[in-house]
């Protein structure tokens, strides 16, 4: 081989080795997101194995003195024992009353206004001391999603006020009260969804390890390709060295 078609084969052996380092840097960055995608599906399944729901015990059924449990909502909550009697108020962190329309801050108001807590007429009451999530596009209010009032209770966003007596005067009082205190609410795990989420994972785990070992026997056949290349690219290094030697020596 002559040092002109050695040159050219060198740099066709040199750019087969770029083209294969720069696919395996593809290949090794595949193989990175299906790393991340296998551990957001592993995230999922965990959360959705072990998170819990709050549930309320809104009544007793009739002949069996059995507390009949229900998905926790706002509605349910507030509506308890109805009228200006209730027995629930929700609060922010800033301490207005939650509402999701006017009907609810009268509620609210009324039963305030029946304890003597507040000296306030209604319309200064809704407009300084109460905090709304009116309804959506969608038609409902944010306080209708049972998952976001339950995960607003959990995190401080909300708090609820029962309707107790005060240790002190005797007199009924609204106070604040951690949910996880009141006595009608359970805190349980929710298994109804363990099903899908054990198949969902089986079934993605299975796609993700076929794609990884995929990539695997990719990335294998290029180092083998690569190896070789290698071999050839050292031959024919040697080959152009030896030509510029025995060059040199004729003109020496």
């Amino acid at each position: 081989m002559g040092l002109a078609s050695s040159q050219a084969r060198m740099l066709l052996l040199t750019a087969q080795k770029s083209d294969l380092e720069y696919r395996a840097q593809m290949i090794n960055q595949r193989k990175l997101n299906l790393g991340m995608r296998t551990q957001e599906l592993a995230q999922r399944y965990s959360a959705a194995m072990s998170n819990r729901r709050l549930s309320f015990a809104y009544y007793t059924q009739t002949g069996s003195g059995q507390n009949i449990k229900e998905d926790l909502s706002y509605a349910g909550l507030t509506a308890e024992n109805s009228g200006n009697t209730g027995s629930y108020l929700v609060t922010d962190a800033s301490g207005k009353y939650v509402c999701r329309n006017e009907a609810d801050a009268k509620k609210a108001f009324d039963r305030l206004s029946k304890e003597q807590q507040i000296t306030t007429d209604f319309k200064t009451f809704s407009e300084q001391m109460c905090t709304y999530y009116p309804a959506t596009t969608a038609g409902k209010s944010l306080l209708e999603n049972n998952d976001f009032f339950q995960d607003a209770l959990r995190n401080g966003t909300f708090f609820i006020q029962q309707l107790c007596a005060d240790s002190v005067t005797g007199n009924n009082k609204y106070n604040n009260i951690s949910y996880s205190a009141i006595a009608t609410i359970y805190d349980n795990l929710y298994t109804e969804d363990d099903d899908a989420a054990q198949a969902e994972y089986e079934a993605q785990s299975t796609i993700l390890a076929n794609q990884d070992k995929q990539l695997d026997l990719e990335l294998q056949q290029i180092q083998t390709k690569h190896k070789a290349i290698e071999t050839e690219y050292d031959s024919v290094k040697k080959v152009i060295e030896k030509n510029i030697e025995v060059s040199f020596k004729i003109f020496s």
